[in-house]
């Protein structure tokens, strides 16, 4: 398959996975709400640090369906290929941020 041909499913994977990352970062906002606003202060940075690792893999997964929109637009194998590994990367971020998340469990 060429990058081209490709380009439509990336599309399609890369707003699916801004999808369920928006999810996530929206309960991270609903969890950090429940505290009282003296216990805020000091979970602030915990949250912060988690929505900024998952608002990358949002933008990486939003850059890789950008790129496959514009691959299938002007018909570039190229762009759907590097749209692939942006989406790939995306995937990675995203399982990285699911370690970190679990890794903070205690």
């Amino acid at each position: 398959m060429d990058g081209i041909s490709v380009a439509g499913e990336v599309v399609t994977a890369g707003t699916a996975l801004a999808g369920l990352i928006l999810i996530y970062i929206g309960s991270l906002v609903t969890a950090f709400g429940t505290y009282q606003p003296q216990e805020q202060k000091s979970v602030r940075i915990r949250f912060l640090g988690r929505a900024w690792i998952a608002f990358v893999g949002f933008f990486l997964a939003l850059l890789a369906a950008g790129m496959g929109v514009v691959g299938k637009w002007i018909a570039s194998a190229c762009a759907g290929n590097v749209a692939v590994w942006v989406l790939l990367a995306a995937f990675g971020w995203a399982i990285f941020a699911t370690v970190q998340a679990i890794r903070e469990i205690k």
